[in-house]
This record gives structure tokens, sequence and C-alpha cells, in this order.
């Protein structure tokens, strides 16, 4: 017999109760507004895709997608991420809007995590489409910082990672491509102890294992990061450092480098990545609350050519980082108005005063509310009294 599920969800799913929403809503109309005045707007995307367009260009593994037929028997999957379905976007409805397009969202996202149930991650993010220069990935990049900047103080760090550097230093070392994968998961999981296990096993020279173990501690300004620019001559790994150092002075001219390392061992989860990725992370949480990245082939999978770069704020992360920081209070101004049924008329004009003037104001008719209750309020107004 099947025992009804009344007081369950969905495994990974979670309830929002009021105080975590407050917060979520004003840390989101705080990003939402500093993004606003740099240009850009604020869309939204159907929860629910197809399969066969977002779903195969997502560069998301299938298996982490969550699929079901939609009434007409179409494959259809749950929103596995936003630069997707923007993309189709910017490719389908905005296909006549002349580039850079500057956008904005909010919103959740979903995907399959096997025994541990449903990934429902809340992200706000945005995308600039179509800016080729590093001027947008410096721009994303700052803006990412000004984010953070935006509702905490914590200490946080932008790693900032080339998608580029380690595929081509693996090809120069001529290092068996079989290999990569499982090197990009050990750094993807941070297991450096695993990752480090697998370079001593490499049939390549010493030297180069002594590359792929140090680019673990090359982090930094871009002085830093220089060093091994002299490893290879090959056109390629020339550019890769040319970029760096342009993105660093432009970093520098917009004032944030204090906030960015430049991480040679960076990689990203998603595989439409081209070039510039970036993580943040901030002191005290072991994961990113924000990661971003260039991807300049992703349009076209849509029938249109445009270059795309852009971040999304894990909030719950962020979240975690701002109640530790500052608690999870409601708002002063909380107001508990208790009366009496003849008092009802003047309750209610009072009530409206109060909250005229920005106050949270609750009406109770006496005898109907307990002390615990209303010890939750700051301010009690008896009419009685």
């Amino acid at each position: 017999m099947l025992v009804p599920l009344n007081f369950e969800k969905p495994t990974g799913t979670r309830d929002v109760l009021p105080e975590k929403l407050l917060l979520i809503r004003q840390i989101s109309a705080e990003i939402i507004e500093l993004l606003a005045k740099w240009g850009y707007e604020e869309i939204e995307t159907p929860l629910v895709e197809y399969h066969q367009t977002v779903g195969l260009f997502s560069k998301i593994q299938d298996d982490r997608l969550i699929k079901f037929l939609d009434p007409l028997g179409k494959n259809v999957i749950l929103r596995p991420d936003f630069t997707t379905p923007i993309a189709r976007l910017a490719a389908s409805i905005y296909k006549d809007i002349d580039f850079p397009i500057r956008l904005m969202y909010q919103g959740k996202v979903y995907r399959n995590s096997g025994s541990k149930g449903i990934a429902e991650v809340n992200q706000i993010g945005m995308e600039l489409i179509g800016l080729a220069s590093l001027e947008g990935d410096a721009e994303v990049i700052t803006l990412a910082i000004q984010t953070i900047l935006k509702c905490t103080n914590k200490n946080f760090k932008v790693a900032v990672g080339h998608t580029k550097f380690l595929k081509l230093l693996l090809k120069e070392i001529g290092c068996d491509p079989s290999w990569q994968d499982q090197l990009f998961q050990y750094l993807l999981d941070n297991d450096y102890v695993g990752y480090k296990n697998l370079v001593n096993t490499l049939e390549i020279d010493e030297s180069y294992k002594e590359y792929l173990v140090k680019i673990l501690k090359i982090r930094g300004s871009f002085a830093t990061v220089i060093e091994a620019e002299n490893w290879f001559d090959s056109p390629e790994w020339r550019d890769i450092f040319q970029e760096l150092s342009q993105l660093w002075s432009i970093l520098t001219q917009y004032q944030v480098t204090d906030y960015v390392s430049l991480d040679l061992s960076l990689v990203g989860r998603q595989y439409y990545y081209t070039g510039m990725i970036y993580h943040v992370y901030c002191e005290g949480h072991p994961y990113p609350i924000c990661s971003g990245g260039r991807y300049d082939n992703l349009l076209e999978n849509f029938g249109r050519d445009g270059t795309a770069t852009g971040f999304a704020v894990n909030v719950d992360d962020l979240l975690g980082v701002v109640i530790k920081e500052n608690g999870q209070n409601y708002p002063e101004g909380k107001t508990l108005l208790v009366y009496s049924p003849d008092q009802r008329q003047e309750a209610i004009r009072q009530a409206d005063l109060l909250r005229a003037q920005g106050r949270v104001v609750v009406m109770a008719q006496e005898g109907t509310v307990t002390e615990k209750f209303q010890s939750d309020f700051d301010q009690i107004i008896d009419l009685d009294n």
C-alpha cells in the first residue's frame, strides 16, 4: 500500500521561509538595480525547453538533464541553465537587434543529481552578447566584483583563468588526450592529491610534470603568472599570455585588480567556454558563489554568429555568506496593533497611517493571539491602553 507523501517534497528541492525569502528579495533587487545601471535589461525564459535544442546545445551531460514528455509528446527538459536559452533568444526573437546585447535574468535552474535528487539552484546573472574584445570580459569581471561588494563585506577573490591554457599545455607537452578529462575532473573537484598522483604516472618528460604541478601554485597578478610564458614559444601559447596581459591592464583601469587573482589551473564546468573563465570565492565558503566565462561558439548553434560572455550568481550561496555575516532577521518596524471589535475602524485607520510611514503592521483582535506570537513584534499597540 502506498503511503501518501503528505509532508514530503522532491529530494534536493526546498521550501523557502519568509525570513530567508525576504533577504533573497532584497539581495536580488540590489543586484538587478546595479546591472540595470550598466545597461542590462531583464528578461525571463521558459522553465521548460526542448531537449533537442537547449538540452543538447547546453553541453551539460545528458544524464544530468531532467527530461519528460510535454502534452504534445515532445521531449522537453527543465531549464538546466540560463545561458543556452538566452543564446536561443538572441538568435531568434532578438535576431534583428544589433550587437552588443546586454541581458540579465533571475530564476531557478534544475539538474539531475542522481541519488541526491534534483539540484535546484537559484541564480541571478547577466550575458553580454556580441562584444568580442577583452573589454567585454573586463566589464563582466568588474560587474561580478561590484555585485559581491553590493551584498557583503567579506573578503573575496575573483579567480580568472583561460580555458585554452591547460588544453594547450597538454598539447605542447605531448600528453595523451585520453588523460585530459581525468586531469580536468581532478581540478574541478579541487582534488589536487589525485591530480598530482595522475601527473606522476604520465609518460612525459620530468620537466613537463613540473609544469603541470607548478600551475597549481602560479596564481596572483599578471606579474606572477608571466613566468609560464617562457615554457613554450608557439604563437597560440604567446596569444594566451597577451590576452591575460591586456585583460589585467583593463582591470587595472577599472581599479579592481585587488579583487582579482589570475589562476592558470582554473577550468570551467561548462564545455561551451572558449576563452576567459572566472569564479568568485568568498572567505569562509568552500564553493564559488559566482561563475562565468566567455562562450563564443554557442550562438551559432541557433543560426546566428556572435561572441558572448557572462556570469551567474548562486543566490543561495551568496545568501549563506550574507546571513553568516549579518544574521537573519525581519527588518525593524514590525508592529502588532491590538483592538476590540468596537475599535476596528480606528484600528484600520491607524494601521493605514503606520503602513504609509513604512512600517509592517499586523492587526489582531484582542484575545486572538498568544504571548509567543506577540514576542515576534518589536512594537505592540493596544488601543485599550
